[in-house]
């Protein structure tokens, strides 16, 4: 790739093939691959020895990383939920109760900051991300938004990012302000970097 424009290009191609694979994943594969991946990620150190770990709430055909926060709150782990503000930026909020949720930008779930704690970036032990795609480097494909490239710029936890083995790719296009991350889980692989 010579230019930004190219990788822009690049990464709009990659979205859309990667996109069409993960709408094609049935229901009962989307739950057994949800729950494998949490059972992969409750043998990783760093994650359930945490004392705050930040992950989502998935929108429509991400992988749902609901059984790996209920695993990680059983073991007294705090899990922190993003919020995304205006400026491109993510803020951090661990809900007071279960349903401490309401719909929020881009149609996700975020945490009711009226009854939430709001933590920064720096009193996070691990980051569970979400990805379009990812490749055995540890490099990831995003939304687009750089709402986590920006977070991840902020602190130097452990990052683990989550996803089914569709959206594992031989390799992912790369911008300067792009981060790694420490290790990709998927129901088929976990690539430690």
């Amino acid at each position: 790739m010579n230019s930004d424009l190219d990788v822009a290009e690049a990464k709009a191609l990659l979205r859309k093939e990667i996109r069409a694979k993960r709408r094609g994943i049935g229901e009962a594969e989307r739950k057994l691959a949800s729950d494998l991946v949490a059972a992969k990620l409750m043998r990783l150190d760093r994650i359930t020895g945490a004392k705050y770990v930040l992950s989502y709430m998935p929108m429509k055909y991400e992988l749902d990383i609901a059984p790996a926060n209920e695993l990680l709150k059983e073991q007294g782990v705090r899990v922190a939920y993003p919020l995304c503000v205006e400026n491109g930026g993510l803020r951090l909020f661990v809900p007071a109760e279960e349903n401490g949720f309401k719909v929020g930008a881009y149609g996700i779930l975020e945490p009711d900051t009226e009854t939430a704690e709001e933590i920064g970036a720096d009193e996070l032990d691990a980051i569970i991300l979400p990805a379009i795609g990812f490749d055995y480097k540890g490099r990831r494909l995003g939304q687009g938004g750089g709402y986590y490239d920006r977070l991840l710029a902020r602190t130097d936890c452990f990052t683990a990012a989550v996803g089914f083995d569709c959206q594992l790719v031989a390799s992912v296009p790369v911008e300067q302000n792009d981060k790694t991350v420490d290790v990709v889980v998927t129901p088929g692989f976990t690539i430690v970097h």
